[in-house]
């Protein structure tokens, strides 16, 4: 008897399991068919009526990116709902994600769906199934066309939409239906790192969501040639008490880069607002920076803090212990300080951020004004000066000691160019020097694991940075350096990360590039080539740059491929005049952007001149910067005469030095003047006209100085259309070229060895 009766309960089970959905739509020949589920058409969300591996189906009109649905009867409707969405497989990447209203206000009204099974497309032409959890719905018709939730993610053709009140029976089957093992449709070069940022959790209890969003995608992630997902790894979260760490929120992202073959870049980040744990933030120890503008403290921790420092280290063996012998990790990427983490001082912020504990004081300026930068200022002052009365003298202001010497603000006529120079060295050589303490603790830790030292901004005076020292500084570890301030914009981005390039290359560390935030299609391929002519090492993007629409993911298949570890030959250098931007501010990269159609330059700082750098190239251009270090016009005057072809236009005015007397450069810019094997080329104008810009493409052109192939390259590039000359590789015997057409039309050029170059519109080639 107890057999008959368990069968009858079982069949009950299932019966009751595989429940009937409480409303649902479908795409037919002769129309939809609903039953408590609309689609709706309008705003952006204008629907086409397709067909789709032989079945009717739903897609969307070009300008649009949404499939919207009302809900009918939908009061008294509570969570957790379910959808199942059946939907065409139709090209690789992206993932299907539904948005529904959970109540007024945006956000809300269109929160994303919490976990979900399947969803992704991998370009297996058939019709799959997907199961998406809507957590807290509300369904009051709040979103556009009046909608409850719509989809999105995909090049979408759905034919099946169903709502459940209940966990869907084949769940688990869906999950299972995730491909362990793809072929990459994007293959880059050897050794080489794409990175997609997404999945960080900002608590303990985003994780179980976010892991498993993060084990829908990687396979797509895998399929477009990713190698590596970077997620934040945040001091509160691990340190959750003082010297007692906690890495459950990391050990399962760990779990399944194992499973899928993956690889993991952790992003530590410890002093910016949203790492810093309760413990730290109410305790003693804290110290935050403090302008000199205002004299507040902010939630940006300040680098002199020798409690932070002892912190760090703390924090950084603490995580190499746990995860050195992961296997997983690709590179480690150094959030030392700043609003996001980024080594440069505080500049922004107050957006999530401020999270965790609240608003904070934030804004470009000198952040010098804590207790311990004081003390360090005057310390750095009296071990250059010795005596309070040569600080006196060199300043043009009388001192009674050391104890009298503080932090200003370097701008305005109350200080000379000495002193101000001598606070600014002091401000980003503190930067420099905290950075270094990153990167040695890192290296010590992790002797064998590629580091980065994450930096960001355009590099004026109050962001800290100087991107060549710190490219030297990751060199001396055998590391190397992230620069995160790419946009869309091909020419842009190469004047704000150049210099990271260029002293890299200089001091044998490797590189890489991030967007500040959103890219455009466009932007997706103008970022390839940009790595692939810098020479990058690494590329990264956030899983919307790609994975956001089907023009970029199209864009990314056709392009991702040029993302290839190149030799790029720069024989022409351009001075970035670091000392006269200190004094008079950052306009040199606005003033850069429209030189690159011109030629592909090698960026030399005053730093990188000291260095050796002048032996890198054959010719110099002057663009900016009037005013330098008596050593460094001494340096380019005896590169000249040494054989050094030099540019320059009269408008930059005469060469002079800290102190205001003509250097050593000034006699040679006079006509007739003995350049001794060198010559100078003198532009009668001002730097930053097309006047000087087409003087330069003429004279470098012909410029016996270079090589034949780097004259042809010049002579080749144009507005919209570039060319970088790389040297032998892997798959190139000689020289070659590699091209990039950002215009609406293919452009038709001709090769170094005399060949029609047909590049096409948005391409690389």
């Amino acid at each position: 008897m107890k057999y008959w009766l368990a069968a009858i309960m079982l069949a009950l089970s299932s019966t009751a399991f595989a429940q009937s959905p409480i409303a649902q739509w479908s795409a037919s020949s002769t129309g939809d068919e609903e039953s408590g589920l609309r689609l709706l058409t309008g705003d952006d969300g204008v629907v086409a009526r397709v067909t789709r591996g032989g079945a009717p189906c739903v897609t969307t009109e070009p300008a649009s990116a949404f499939l919207y649905f009302g809900v009918d009867a939908a009061a008294g409707l509570r969570g957790p709902l379910y959808l199942t969405v059946e939907y065409f497989d139709d090209a690789a990447g992206g993932a299907l994600t539904a948005e529904y209203d959970a109540g007024p206000g945006i956000p809300r009204s269109y929160t994303k769906s919490e976990d979900g099974v399947s969803g992704m497309a991998y370009g297996r032409r058939k019709w799959v199934k997907c199961g998406l959890l809507l957590r807290n719905p509300d369904f009051a018709g709040r979103q556009n066309n009046g909608a409850s939730f719509r989809l999105t993610g995909l090049p979408l053709f759905v034919r099946k939409v169903q709502l459940l009140d209940r966990k869907p029976a084949d769940w688990e089957s869906l999950k299972e239906s995730v491909p362990m093992d793809i072929k990459p449709v994007v293959k880059i070069g050897k050794g080489g790192e794409l990175i997609v940022g997404a999945f960080d959790p900002a608590s303990k209890n985003d994780v179980p969501g976010l892991t498993r969003a993060l084990e829908v995608n990687l396979p797509g992630m895998k399929q477009l040639g990713f190698t590596s997902n970077e997620v934040y790894v945040r001091w509160n979260l691990c340190e959750v008490a003082p010297g007692v760490f906690d890495w459950s929120v990391y050990d399962p992202y760990v779990a399944l880069y194992k499973k899928y073959g993956f690889k993991w870049v952790p992003f530590l980040i410890v002093g910016s607002p949203y790492s810093l744990p309760d413990w730290y933030f109410k305790g003693s120890q804290r110290q935050g920076y403090v302008c000199l503008e205002h004299g507040i403290e902010s939630h940006v921790q300040s680098l002199w803090n020798p409690a932070m420092r002892e912190h760090v280290k703390t924090f950084i063996r603490a995580f190499a212990d746990h995860y050195r012998d992961s296997g997983v990790i690709e590179s480690m990427l150094l959030g030392v300080t700043g609003n996001y983490g980024e080594a440069i001082y505080p500049a922004s912020g107050n957006d999530w951020t401020n999270s965790v504990h609240g608003e904070y004081h934030t804004h470009a300026g000198f952040w010098a004004g804590d207790k311990y930068a004081v003390a360090s200022f005057r310390s750095a002052m009296k071990k250059k000066y010795r005596n309070i009365g040569r600080l006196s003298a060199a300043w043009k202001k009388e001192y009674a000691s050391f104890d009298d010497v503080k932090p200003f603000i370097p701008r305005g006529n109350e200080w000379g160019n000495r002193a101000r120079l001598d606070f600014i060295d002091w401000y980003i050589g503190s930067m420099t020097d905290y950075a270094r303490l990153w990167l040695t603790e890192t290296r010590d830790d992790m002797p064998k694991i590629p580091i980065y030292l994450c930096t960001g901004g355009h590099a004026p005076a109050e962001h800290g940075a100087d991107f060549g020292e710190q490219c030297k500084a990751a060199a001396a570890v055998s590391g190397g350096v992230r620069i995160t301030n790419e946009a869309s914009d091909y020419s842009l981005n190469f004047a704000l990360t150049r210099w990271v390039a260029s002293a890299s290359r200089q001091y044998d560390a490797y590189f890489s590039f991030e967007p500040a935030g959103n890219v455009d299609p466009g932007g997706v391929v103008a970022r390839v080539y940009n790595a692939g002519a810098s020479g990058a090492k690494g590329l990264h993007y956030y899983m919307p740059n790609v994975f956001g629409a089907a023009s970029a993911r199209n864009s990314f298949v056709a392009n991702g491929s040029e993302f290839q570890q190149r030799k790029p030959i720069t024989e022409v250098g351009l001075y970035y005049p670091e000392t006269d931007i200190r004094l008079t501010g950052q306009l040199f990269f606005e003033k850069v952007i429209p030189l690159r159609s011109v030629f592909d330059p090698f960026f030399l700082s005053d730093g990188q001149i000291a260095d050796g750098g002048l032996k890198r190239i054959k010719a110099l251009v002057l663009l900016s910067g009037s005013v330098a270090e008596a050593k460094t016009w001494d340096r380019i005057s005896k590169w000249v005469r040494d054989g050094g072809l030099l540019l320059y236009a009269t408008g930059i005015g005469t060469p002079v030095t800290v102190d205001g007397v003509p250097g050593a450069l000034a006699p040679l810019l006079a006509s007739g003047a003995n350049t001794g094997k060198g010559r100078v080329a003198v532009y009668g104008g001002a730097p930053e006209t097309e006047g000087y810009r087409t003087f330069i493409k003429m004279t470098l052109s012909k410029a016996p100085e270079l090589t034949a192939n780097a004259r042809k390259a010049i002579e080749a590039g144009s507005a919209g259309v570039f060319v970088t000359l790389c040297g032998p590789d892997a798959t190139h015997a000689g020289p070659y070229e590699l091209w990039y057409n950002s215009t609406e039309n293919t452009a038709e050029r001709i090769g170094l060895d005399g060949r029609t170059v047909r590049v096409p519109a948005h391409g690389i080639m």
